[in-house]
């Protein structure tokens, strides 16, 4: 991988078999011989992308880690784009026997990038090209084109291609956001002032004991609050960008945006603090995809929360034009390329093992390789968990946003990649004075009321709603050595943590079906454009670019500026927390009646907080003294 000699291990592809070099694992892991329908037709014309690598995979290996590890004399010596072209990108001679090769085989260059040329061609020179045919393969979902063998170039070639994608199913990324249809207060909802305020008389006992209303949802003002960005002076994100990354975009922004800083107290957005990079024109809407309606939300979650905890910051909204890699990688590389923010926040996720799968190793290359190139030029990545806990088969089973396709156990992707900041979420309470009073895991056992609302069933209740994380298959990275919990050897997840919960959702500003509403919002989605947001309070604190995130954050493990935060915290009382969420009038649509949910919290499925780092919660969450310290130290270890 892009990244492997950093973590120690041998490149995926390390070895030339001939004069061909095999890209290992180009085959999907569907197109098995019992699945084959047989080849493709030769003469059928297809498009696709060959990746290139960097020319100096080892140099920057070492580059990274001298600039990213605060202990290092080089720490945050970052590149600039030009100088990270020069120094890693492919050489002109590297691409010149590229096009000859290509042209030899009888395929078209159509477009390139300084990441990937375009290429298309027919069936048969994509076989003479890359030695395997093209076959049709029967999947759960359909049937869909694959290599019947793993791709190879000419061992000239070796060091210039990466991987190769678009000669087999796309993969698609789902928003890590659940609306939960939970209206605000003047709507009708019932709620509490703050967590445990107003007791749910009248409904049965759960666990032997009366249940509460949960919260109204929260505001940026009450999270700016508990996580101290609101108290800490100097630490608005001012001077900072934070690029937004999702699929498609809303005709509604920023406008919807203003109109719910209004509504909560905040102010809007000044002339040119919001920008966004949105091509209409060019976007695929498939089957494959959430439609664009439902990416809005996401927007919608995403660019609320990142002003809400920076609101001096600049926001750079970039939508991909599908939820497909390609598209998503394209959009991410127009921050890159340009380096047009200080960090990326990203509210989507896919899984590496799932059936079928898509996800081969080399497109895993080839994102890693995008992240290294973000953490040479100083961007910080940032990554929402999951919304599924431990994304097991399990999990799924019950889970209101996970993949179901997913055959293990197993860190989220790209947040599993050792090059970003994986945010995880949490369940937060705050007391009668709005300050931080507790937060257990972002865990949701759901009960619904049954028998004439005389009992709540089943209680314990059925999983289904968690933050992500868990064990990936990357080797462990240098900065979580001797700083995670376990015997694994692997990178885990996540890396922070934040309030992401869907019973105590976010309260968050859209335009659905042509009318604007405030409505309540769960998910890491939450929790990762707030994180982005207070590292670019963080930012200005320090007054320098904080870059790659990683590294300084598993340093400051144990100087105590994150909340150590477990299952059942000893301030929220012993027994099970337990809510009560109701979701409005109307909400059964074939009784018509009122519906109300009882959730048990701080049961993440196969996760679990502990005193430590854990992989339900990583270090925790920032505290007060997490802003007070850059503004102090201005982000440099002593």
């Amino acid at each position: 991988m892009a990244c492997s000699a950093l973590l120690g291990t041998a490149p995926l592809a390390a070895h030339a078999t001939g004069d061909r070099h095999p890209l290992v694992g180009s085959r999907p892991t569907y197109a098995t011989k019992s699945a084959d329908a047989g080849p493709v037709p030769d003469d059928r014309h297809v498009s696709a992308r060959l990746y290139l690598n960097s020319r100096d995979p080892r140099g920057l290996t070492e580059l990274l880690r001298d600039i990213s590890d605060p202990r290092s004399p080089h720490y945050r010596h970052y590149l600039t784009p030009d100088a990270y072209q020069r120094g890693f990108g492919p050489t002109a001679g590297q691409l010149a026997d590229l096009n000859v090769w290509l042209d030899h085989s009888g395929l078209t260059v159509t477009g390139r990038t300084t990441h990937y040329v375009k290429i298309t061609g027919t069936a048969r020179a994509v076989q003479q090209a890359f030695g395997a045919r093209l076959h049709r393969y029967r999947t759960g979902h359909g049937t869909s084109d694959a290599p019947s063998g793993d791709l190879s170039v000419p061992a000239s070639l070796a060091a210039t291609v990466l991987g190769v994608s678009g000669l087999s199913a796309p993969g698609a990324a789902r928003p890590l956001s659940t609306p939960t249809r939970v209206p605000a207060p003047d709507g009708g909802a019932i709620c509490s002032g703050h967590f445990g305020q107003r007791r749910a008389t009248g409904f049965p006992m759960a666990y032997g004991k009366t249940s509460t209303y949960a919260p109204c949802p929260y505001t940026p003002t009450q999270l700016r609050h508990a996580y101290g960005a609101g108290t800490t002076p100097g630490s608005t994100g001012r001077g900072s960008t934070i690029a937004v990354v999702d699929a498609y975009g809303s005709p509604a922004m920023p406008a919807d945006a203003d109109r719910y800083t209004r509504i909560t107290g905040d102010h809007a957005f000044r002339p040119q603090q919001y920008r966004q990079h949105v091509t209409p024109a060019d976007w695929h809407v498939s089957d494959a995809c959430a439609p664009p309606g439902t990416w809005a939300g996401e927007q919608a979650l995403d660019v609320d929360l990142a002003h809400g905890l920076a609101p001096d910051a600049n926001i750079l909204y970039v939508g991909a034009d599908s939820c497909l890699d390609n598209d998503l990688m394209d959009a991410e590389s127009y921050v890159i390329d340009g380096r047009r923010a200080d960090g990326i926040s990203n509210s989507w996720a896919e899984i590496v093992h799932s059936d079928p799968g898509h996800l081969t190793p080399a497109l895993i290359d080839v994102w890693n390789l995008l992240f290294e190139q973000a953490a040479a030029e100083g961007i910080g990545v940032y990554f929402a968990a999951g919304d599924c806990g431990d994304s097991s088969p399990g999990a799924a089973r019950t889970g209101v946003n996970c993949d179901p396709k997913t055959t293990r156990a197993q860190a989220d992707f790209p947040s599993g990649s050792p090059w970003v900041t994986s945010v995880g979420g949490t369940t937060l309470a705050l007391d009668r004075h709005g300050d931080y009073a507790w937060e257990t895991s972002m865990g949701d056992e759901l009960s619904i009321l049954t028998d004439n609302g005389t009992v709540w069933g089943p209680v314990p209740g059925v999983f289904t709603f968690g933050g992500g994380g868990g064990v990936s298959d990357f080797p462990q990275p240098w900065y979580q050595r001797g700083r995670t919990s376990g015997e694994t050897r692997h990178r885990t997840t996540p890396d922070v943590a934040l309030e992401g919960d869907g019973a105590l959702p976010v309260l968050i500003g859209l335009t659905d079906s042509g009318a604007f509403h405030l409505t309540g919002f769960g998910g890491t989605s939450a929790a990762a454009p707030a994180f982005a947001a207070i590292q670019a309070d963080a930012q200005q604190a320090s007054g320098h670019r904080l870059g790659f995130a990683n590294p300084l954050l598993y340093a400051l493990a144990r100087a105590h500026l994150f909340h150590d935060i477990t299952d059942q915290p000893a301030e929220a009382g012993a027994q099970p927390l337990t809510v009560v969420r109701d979701e409005g009038p109307d909400t059964d649509t074939s009784t018509g009646e009122q519906r109300y949910l009882l959730y048990t919290l701080g049961r993440d499925f196969g996760l679990h907080a502990r005193p430590g780092y854990d992989d339900a919660t990583g270090l925790g969450s920032p505290t007060h003294d997490y802003l007070r310290w850059f503004q102090r130290t201005k982000g440099t270890l002593k």
